[in-house]
């Protein structure tokens, strides 16, 4: 991915998220929501039985997508239209679409599922959206072209991978400005915090690479390899394992988190990108845009047990599935 005009062009980004019981608590089987830019809609996957089982209709190249930790809420970015989509997680349905800048991309919720933050690529800022009134709280200068965006478990910082500028902002989301920003490698994009919230990494995908941040300092611990243009993160089994999307070689790498190591790659679908973690944090889904489909890796194994057919040109940009507790 060259930049965000043929991000827009053919962009479809996954949404996934997990359905609440009574309550809006996350099952231990979610759904997830996988986005079809091809089509303009989400696929809905029941994890239980790893099939496809409902399509709705969002705004236009649906891109990012976030999940709220209780599956509550779903957010979705389309980029195409300069919206978001807000998804009743309760009814699987569409009750709210929102105008979001220029060229809203990454997409993330606190804890709570009371504010979204959103990166807008062209507009070089983080939305801050309050979920019960949906009236932007603030915009937050960033970097430029700016893409992921993970929010830490205690909903008090949020980062987000400034992609032209080849770095990575910190914001308080108290103070709703940004604290520090850090380089890494060349073109970050996706972005994945681990458990404890002291390890960012991101994927960079002109330098073919993973940098490893200390949050604390915001300094470089650790580069990388990985396959061709990596593009998303998922960590599995405690945290132990980092998995990572290779759009051009078709592959998941699979790094031990512990000691930086690469462990093996593994084929999935053509041009994998979207990447989430289920509540078990063993089974992996990844969403595979040129073949149509999800591919679910067995974290334990490291193989794929699973392949789902979902819609035109699936994507994934984000956290699809709800974490629970995980």
């Amino acid at each position: 991915m060259n930049g965000f005009p043929r991000f827009v062009l053919k962009v479809s980004a996954l949404a996934v998220i997990v359905l609440g019981t009574f309550g809006h608590i996350a099952r231990a089987n979610p759904f997830a929501y996988i986005t079809n830019q091809g089509e303009d809609s989400v696929s809905i996957i029941d994890t239980a039985s790893a099939n496809l089982v409902k399509t709705i209709k969002v705004g236009h190249q649906p891109a990012g997508v976030a999940v709220s930790k209780n599956g509550s809420k779903i957010c979705v970015s389309n980029p195409g239209s300069k919206d978001i989509s807000i998804i009743d997680g309760l009814s699987q349905a569409v009750v709210n679409r929102l105008p979001m800048g220029e060229g809203p991309v990454g997409i993330a919720l606190d804890p709570a599922g009371r504010r979204a933050y959103i990166a807008d690529w062209y507009g070089h800022y983080v939305s801050v959206l309050g979920l019960e009134d949906f009236k932007v709280i603030k915009q937050i200068p960033v970097g430029q072209s700016p893409a992921g965006v993970i929010v830490s478990r205690d909903g008090a910082l949020v980062y987000v991978a400034n992609r032209d500028d080849s770095s990575v902002s910190k914001i308080d989301a108290g103070k709703l400005e940004v604290i520090a920003t850090a380089k890494v490698g060349k073109h970050p994009f996706g972005l994945v915090l681990n458990t404890q919230g002291d390890r960012l990494y991101s994927a960079n995908v002109e330098s073919n690479d993973v940098s490893v941040l200390d949050t604390g300092t915001m300094t470089l611990l650790q580069t990388i390899p990985v396959g061709e243009r990596p593009y998303a993160l998922a960590l599995a089994r405690g945290a132990k394992r980092l998995l990572v999307t290779n759009q051009y070689d078709s592959t998941v790498s699979i790094i031990d988190a512990e000691n930086f190591k690469l462990i093996t790659n593994i084929d999935v679908g053509e041009y994998p990108e979207g990447i989430s973690t289920h509540p078990d944090d063993r089974h992996v889904y990844v969403a595979n845009w040129f073949t149509n489909n999800v591919s679910v890796i067995d974290a334990e194994s490291m193989q794929v047990v699973k392949t789902i057919q979902t819609g035109e040109g699936s994507r994934a940009f984000g956290q699809f599935i709800a974490a629970g507790d995980h």
